[in-house]
C-alpha cells in the first residue's frame, strides 16, 4: 500500500514538474511588467474618405510599402497612438477606425458584420491604392486582416497579430477565463446583448477600458476609448457585430455562424504561407496559453513574441517592445 502511494507521488511530482517545464517554455522566465510613461498623447491629423455610403476615418503617417493597423473590439485606432511613430520610418503606415467605431460613420441599417468590414477593408485599400500590404492586427481587425491573408494572399506582405481569435471554436471556447464566459453568457441573447452593451453602455465606461487595457490609463486617455459610446445608436456597434457569446450555449461545439467564422480562420491560418509576427503577453484575454500552444504547433513561417504582463489591449501595455520586435521582423522579409 504505501508502494503505490509512493508510486502515485512520483506520478503527480513528474507531471507537475512537465507541467511547470512547459508554462516555462510558453511564458519564460518573469513577467516583464507593463511599460512606464505610456503617452496618452494623440498628435495625428484625422483623415477621411468617402467608400459608399460610409466614411471611414484613418490616420497616415511615414512613406513606403503599407503598413496597415486594425484595431479590436471595443477600442478604436487610438489603440496604435504609440506604435505608429516608432514604426513608420521606410513604411507608410495607416491606422483605421472600423465601421461604427471611433469616427467612422455607422451605417444606417446598423450591419456591421464580418463580411460588411472586410468590405470596407478590402474598398479602403483599392481607393488607396495599397500594395504589398503588412498587416498589424488585433481582435476584429485581425478576423478582417486574417480573412484578407487567406482569401487575398498575393497583396500581404506579412501579417503581425496579438489577441487574435484564430483557433476552432471549442478550443477558442476552452481557454478562455471564467471572467470573459461569464460575461458571454450576460450576453448571448440579443435581449442580454442590447441591455449591457446599448442600455447600460459597458464599453463606454472606464471600469471596462481598465478591464481591457489591464492598467489604469491616465485621464486624458479615457475620452478617445469612451467618448464614441456617447450617443446611444453607435453603441450598437459592439451588438451588431462578430458575437462570440454564443459560443457559450454549447461551450464551442455547436455550430453558429460565429463558429463556422472561426473554422474558416483557423483553417486558412493553418495553410497560409505568408509570414507570421505573433506577439502574447502573461495571461492575455482572447489569447491564453492554448492559444499559444495552438498556434505554435499549427502557424507555419511564424515568429513568437512573448512580451510579459498583458490583458487585451497590449499595445497599451508594451507599446515600445512591440514597435522594436515589429520593425526588426519587418527588416528581415
Amino acid at each position: 500500500m504505501h508502494k503505490r502511494v509512493r508510486q502515485f507521488a512520483i506520478l503527480i511530482l513528474f507531471i507537475t514538474v512537465a507541467f511547470a517545464t512547459h508554462a516555462q517554455e510558453i511564458y519564460p522566465g518573469k513577467a516583464t511588467p507593463v511599460e512606464s510613461d505610456i503617452s496618452a498623447a494623440f498628435p495625428f491629423e484625422s483623415k477621411f474618405i468617402p467608400l459608399g455610403a460610409d466614411t471611414v476615418h484613418y490616420v497616415e503617417s511615414g512613406q513606403g510599402d503599407p503598413v496597415l493597423l486594425l484595431h479590436g473590439l471595443p477600442a478604436n485606432l487610438y489603440l496604435w497612438r504609440n506604435i505608429i511613430p516608432a514604426i513608420d520610418s521606410n513604411k507608410r503606415v495607416i491606422a483605421i477606425d472600423f465601421l461604427g467605431f471611433g469616427k467612422s460613420s455607422f451605417p444606417a441599417d446598423r450591419n456591421v458584420s464580418v463580411e460588411v468590414q472586410y468590405r470596407m477593408l478590402t474598398d479602403f485599400i483599392a481607393a488607396k491604392g495599397l500594395k504589398n500590404v503588412t498587416l498589424f492586427v488585433q481582435d476584429i481587425g485581425s478576423i478582417a486582416g486574417m480573412l484578407y491573408t487567406i482569401r487575398e494572399p498575393g497583396n500581404v506582405k506579412g501579417i503581425a497579430l496579438f489577441e487574435a481569435p484564430f483557433m476552432p471554436a471549442a478550443v477558442m471556447y476552452d481557454q478562455l477565463p471564467v471572467s470573459f464566459r461569464a460575461f458571454m453568457r450576460l450576453t448571448r441573447t440579443r435581449k442580454g446583448n442590447e441591455s449591457w452593451m446599448v442600455r447600460r453602455n459597458f464599453a463606454g465606461k472606464k471600469l471596462a477600458v481598465n478591464f481591457f487595457t489591464g492598467r489604469k490609463l491616465p485621464k486624458e486617455a479615457y475620452a478617445y476609448y469612451t467618448e464614441p459610446w456617447s450617443e446611444e445608436e453607435r453603441r450598437y456597434a459592439t451588438t451588431n457585430g462578430p458575437d462570440p457569446a454564443v459560443l457559450s450555449y454549447t461551450k464551442g461545439k455547436g455550430e453558429s455562424a460565429f463558429a463556422t467564422l472561426l473554422d474558416t480562420i483557423s483553417a486558412g491560418m493553418k495553410e497560409t504561407t505568408v509570414p507570421i509576427h505573433y506577439f502574447y503577453a502573461k495571461k492575455g484575454l482572447v489569447n491564453r496559453k492554448p492559444a499559444v500552444e495552438y498556434a505554435r504547433t499549427h502557424f507555419k513561417h511564424a515568429t513568437f513574441v512573448y512580451l510579459g504582463k498583458g490583458k487585451h489591449f497590449l499595445t497599451e501595455s508594451h507599446p515600445r517592445q512591440m514597435s522594436a520586435r515589429f520593425n526588426a521582423w519587418y527588416r528581415q522579409r
